[in-house]
């Protein structure tokens, strides 16, 4: 009997991901800002692969995500998820081309249009603190977690996208400019991970290495995402961080 197919994704990838999924498909777009907290993440997600009312095959919208998606228990299920650090491999289109972009530019710090949309970004932290504490306090807090990065890199997946994006962008670019002299870039991403993704439920019996299967009765453990060609997993969510 064939397995339904049950979508558990990250807020973030809801455009890209949602405008290609067959209509009437499960759904659960999880809080963007779970990344933010890994443990929490992987709570959330056991209590929906709990709550499934039958055996399917789930595709977890995430990369591993600061380990994120560790410890997190297959149950019933089949689990299918992109082996990748994060969601920055997934908006690129694959790991290899996360690894080009690492080696020829580490201490990036990528937005797309999704995390602008989730208020997910370092101006949006600094005013957040700065009405949570004080200036000095958000000052201080922003030196510990954006001190490193060196590029603002946007990745849209049109030119009207980054049309659009761009003014907030700019924003958040200049005042990581002021700090930290930060430059900024723009480049297109590529849908190429996502749609694997979709077309695995019909594959799992062929050899993929884009893509961890986790069996019923299996657990997701790091292991399973470390690749032989570039950097492995680090708990820096979407940061990449050089050095």
């Amino acid at each position: 009997m064939t397995r339904p197919l049950v979508v558990l994704a990250c807020g973030v990838l809801e455009d890209l991901l949602g405008k290609r999924l067959p209509p009437g498909m499960p759904t659960t777009w999880m809080d963007v800002t779970l990344h933010n907290s890994p443990k929490k993440l992987s709570v959330a997600l056991n209590e929906k692969l709990d709550a499934l009312p039958e055996p399917s095959t789930v595709l977890l919208g995430y990369g591993l995500c600061g380990n994120g998606l560790v410890g997190v228990k297959a149950g019933p299920h089949t689990l299918i998820v992109p082996r990748t650090h994060d969601c920055v491999a997934i908006f690129l289109g694959s790991h290899q081309r996360y690894v080009q972009r690492f080696f020829a530019s580490p201490n990036t710090y990528y937005l797309t249009k999704g995390w602008i949309d989730a208020k997910d970004e370092p101006l949006t932290d600094y005013l957040d603190y700065v009405r949570d504490y004080d200036e000095e306090t958000a000052d201080y807090l922003i030196e510990m977690k954006y001190r490193h990065y060196r590029k603002l890199c946007m990745v849209g997946f049109s030119q009207e996208e980054l049309d659009a994006c761009r003014p907030r962008v700019l924003e958040v670019a200049k005042f990581l400019a002021d700090r930290f002299g930060v430059e900024y870039e723009e480049t297109l991403g590529s849908a190429e991970l996502i749609e694997g993704l979709l077309a695995m439920p019909d594959r799992l019996g062929e050899a993929n290495d884009a893509f961890v299967v986790v069996p019923p009765g299996g657990e997701i453990a790091m292991d399973l995402f470390m690749h032989g060609d570039g950097p492995g997993p680090q708990p820096l969510g979407r940061a990449e961080k050089g050095g």
